[in-house]
């Protein structure tokens, strides 16, 4: 995403795919069962940041048929007493996701973008003065609205009047939730999606398959694309600031550098809970623009300097000479290895003596390792690495893998398992330093006090 004069690449490096900040920690949180109806959702009612796809694994919500699959489906047994009827069932019922989330999420998503949760709010209207509302064709939204309605996003009241559950309210009122929907929505995001099968084939990325170009050139020329890209990827780091603010003990830290930190939604944070931090944020010209009213807002504005650059060529610092830390969110697992080694070089060389790169990232299980945490997480962690195979020319990594990295960019992490990110299952901090003797320890003693 970075690039000088607002570049999204490296001049004669195109095919490389140098795509800055990219798709955030992932946006799939995983299947569970929802119940339908005018009174939304338990995970509604208990959780309204949660972000899960209501087209995501587990059985279809709602109305959704769950015997979706045809006779002879996987685990479509019969007749009792067989052995694992019951779970036979259930793999059965599991086929409908499978096959048709696709179509959940295309419903909720034009649910979104049409307008429709904000037409009704705080009202209940027919079918043709929606229509209107939205400049929608009558006929074919009232077969969206029925399957909306099935999905529990609308319940119908007497007299064929549509009204919010508290489901469909969660896409009104909560941001994180529209801007994803809206985002997932994208015609262009899509068409990526249907390139899987080609980037699984020969190992390129999904988006470049579709479109020719890659997701991060592209949000340079398409502006609605870009800003749906940036409020969705905003909304999701809001989500994730308090487990790495509260997470991580920052309080060493004099200059930090946020190296593709979006809006300055994190360094905002960061710079709220210490108020002796100096911060700058380094960013391509358009998030830089949101920036401002972000950083006026949380009273921190007159300690963050805003600079414009491009991360593989050189990190600038501002006025405060050498960076104490470099802070990389969301911005490693968009690239392949080589570009990852030029960016944490270029970080490296902003760092004074004994100054260190942090990297809150998502960390894959080793093969074989057992993770231990639930199915959901399990899910959201497969599905964020396919999500970069799609949408960037990254991955996610195992530990083993960031640790090579770093070192090839003279970096080093400390022996051991790195800090963990309480409440962001598979997320860790990872500290490298310049590997000299005094970096090494300073980072290997920092870390054992967090712990």
């Amino acid at each position: 995403m970075r690039g000088r004069r607002g570049r999204s690449y490296v001049p004669g490096h195109e095919d490389a795919e140098r795509e800055g900040r990219g798709m955030s920690e992932p946006t799939h949180d995983g299947g569970g069962e929802r119940t339908r109806g005018r009174e939304g959702t338990r995970a509604a009612e208990e959780g309204r940041g949660a972000a899960e796809p209501l087209g995501g694994p587990g059985a279809l919500r709602g109305g959704g048929r769950q015997d979706a699959g045809p006779p002879g489906a996987p685990g479509a047994g019969s007749g009792a007493g067989a052995p694992g009827a019951g779970e036979a069932a259930a793999v059965r019922a599991a086929t409908g996701t499978l096959l048709y989330g696709f179509a959940l999420s295309r419903v909720t998503g034009a649910f979104v973008r049409l307008g429709i949760p904000d037409a009704l709010a705080g009202t209940a209207l027919p079918a043709d003065r929606l229509a209107h509302a939205t400049g929608t064709h009558e006929p074919s939204l009232r077969r969206l609205l029925r399957a909306a309605s099935a999905l529990g996003l609308l319940t119908v009241r007497p007299g064929g009047h549509y009204e919010l559950t508290l489901l469909g309210e969660l896409f009104r009122d909560d941001p994180r939730l529209r801007r994803l929907a809206e985002l997932y929505g994208e015609p262009a995001v899509w068409r990526a999606y249907g390139a899987l099968e080609d980037a699984v084939r020969d190992g390129g990325s999904a988006f470049r398959h579709a479109h020719g170009t890659g997701l991060f050139t592209a949000l340079e020329t398409d502006g609605p694309l870009a800003a749906r890209f940036t409020g969705a990827m905003g909304t999701v780091t809001a989500a994730q600031t308090e487990q790495v603010v509260s997470g991580f003990d920052f309080g060493g830290i004099g200059h930090l550098v946020d190296v593709g930190g979006g809006d300055g939604t994190l360094l905002a944070a960061l710079l709220r809970a210490y108020p002796r931090l100096r911060g700058t944020l380094l960013e391509r010209p358009a998030a830089l623009a949101a920036a401002p009213p972000v950083l006026r807002a949380a009273g921190v504005a007159d300690r963050c300097a805003l600079l414009e650059g491009d991360f593989f060529a050189a990190v600038p610092v501002g006025g405060g000479g050498p960076a104490d830390a470099c802070l990389l969110k969301n911005i490693l697992h968009n690239f392949g290895d080589d570009d990852c080694v030029r960016v944490l070089r270029a970080c490296r060389a902003a760092l004074r003596p004994g100054g260190r790169v942090l990297v809150p990232a998502l960390v894959l299980p080793e093969a074989g390792g057992g993770a231990g945490t639930q199915p959901d997480a399990e899910t959201a962690v497969a599905l964020s690495d396919v999500e970069m195979m799609v949408l960037t020319a990254g991955r996610e990594r195992t530990l083993a893998e960031y640790r090579a990295l770093f070192a090839r960019a003279g970096l080093a992490l400390p022996p051991g398992a790195p800090p963990a990110l309480p409440g962001l299952p598979h997320h860790s901090m990872l500290e490298g330093t310049d590997g000299t003797e005094h970096g090494t320890r300073e980072a290997r003693d920092g870390a054992a006090v967090r712990r």
